[in-house]
């Protein structure tokens, strides 16, 4: 199965997914975001790169692999957020939260 490479986001965010071979989404509005990764979706083995600004419009997604980056501003901690609650759901145990409050000895 050929694998379609795509960056949906705003521009300074999504330009350097270009060295990468992606298909670039340049969008300014959730709304654009929800129609790119909508369109993004219907392609065959689609891996979308969304910006971590318009994280909602995941959903669009129809079941594709979508990655979060962080936008030019910084990171907002979303993905990390929703990794957090998707190991929690499928296990049952916040394991995220548990190894935050492991110390460690060295310290």
């Amino acid at each position: 199965m050929k694998m379609s490479l795509h960056a949906v986001g705003r521009s300074q965010d999504i330009l350097p997914f270009l060295a990468l071979g992606a298909k670039i989404h340049e969008v300014e509005k959730a709304s654009e975001a929800d129609e790119a990764v909508k369109a993004a979706g219907k392609e065959a083995g689609a891996l979308i790169i969304l910006s971590e600004e318009f994280a909602s419009a995941a959903e669009q997604a129809q079941g594709k692999l979508v990655f979060l980056s962080p936008g030019a501003q910084g990171s907002k901690k979303i993905a990390v957020e929703r990794i957090r609650e998707q190991v929690a759901r499928s296990v049952g145990v916040d394991l995220i939260a548990k190894a935050g409050r492991k110390g460690r000895k060295d310290e």
